[in-house]
Order: C-alpha cells, then sequence, then structure tokens
C-alpha cells in the first residue's frame, strides 16, 4: 500500500517527537525535503496535529518563520482539551470560578495563580456589561489554558 505525502509527513512529524515533546521547523525547507507545496504542510498540521489528538502547533509566518508542534500530555490534554469547549464561549464568573477549582486541584496552576487569574477575570476588572464580561473571561481562560498546553503543565 503506498501512502500519501500527508501520511509521510505525519510520521517523520511524530517521529521527531518521539525524542523531544517539541519541534520547531521551517515550512518552507520541510515542503523543500518533502518536495511539496507548503499549503501541503498546513493542510498536515491543521488535520492530524490539533489539540484534540494532543498536539500544539505554534507557527510565525514570515523570512524567519517557524513552526513549533508539542505534544501534550495525555491526563493534562484531556482536562484541558475539556476547558478549551467551555471556555470557547462566554463564561459566567461562576463556571470560570469552578473551572479553576479543577484546575487547582489538579495541580494545573497553583493557589496564587489561582487568585490571581480570578482577580483578572473578576467583574470588576473586566469593568463591562455583562454580555461583554463573559465573552472576555471565555477569551482570557482560552489564551491561559492553551499557555498551559504549551508548558506542559
Amino acid at each position: 500500500m503506498n501512502k500519501s505525502i500527508s501520511d509521510v509527513i505525519e510520521e517523520f512529524i511524530k517521529s521527531s517527537l518521539d525524542v523531544d515533546d517539541f519541534i520547531e521547523l521551517s515550512r518552507n525547507d520541510l515542503a523543500r525535503f518533502f518536495s511539496c507545496v507548503p499549503s501541503q504542510i498546513n493542510y498536515v498540521l491543521n488535520t492530524r496535529f490539533t489539540i484534540n489528538r494532543g498536539f500544539l502547533v505554534e507557527s510565525q509566518r514570515g523570512g524567519s518563520g517557524y513552526i513549533k508542534v508539542s505534544r501534550l500530555h495525555d491526563s493534562d490534554s484531556n482536562f484541558l482539551n475539556n476547558a478549551l469547549q467551555i471556555t470557547n464561549k462566554p463564561i459566567s464568573l461562576n463556571e470560570a470560578g469552578q473551572l479553576l477549582d479543577q484546575m487547582k486541584e489538579r495541580g494545573l496552576i497553583s493557589e496564587r495563580e489561582q487568585a490571581l487569574i480570578k482577580s483578572t477575570i473578576s467583574t470588576k476588572a473586566l469593568n463591562n456589561p455583562i454580555n461583554i464580561d463573559n465573552n472576555l473571561r471565555g477569551n482570557i481562560l482560552t489564551q491561559i489554558i492553551i499557555e498551559l498546553m504549551k508548558r506542559g503543565r
């Protein structure tokens, strides 16, 4: 059975991740290596290296652009994936507090970090009408969770 170029690229990246929890690559160099267009690399990254599959992909375009692919740790990955689903939409202060409590209990954040985040997403700090508060709160928590995923916590 012949493998598609997408399969080969996926295997190459995964085998590189067997050595380290993350790798940095150049999209153009990878495309030249596999004799394909850079959009093929994008396709593989967007479809096979998703948060739901346990990977985090960061990229920066431009002359010195790069792609960083990180493997997420399973136990935290499942919880954080679920947390992303919650924060990807407006979230009330009460719901956010419950999520932060769970994150602290799992050791993903310290008690001090929990207090700082709670104060950052409080209604007083956001100082906006309630419907905007919930959107901002969700956006802030989403970015915090993504940062935790990058750091393998």
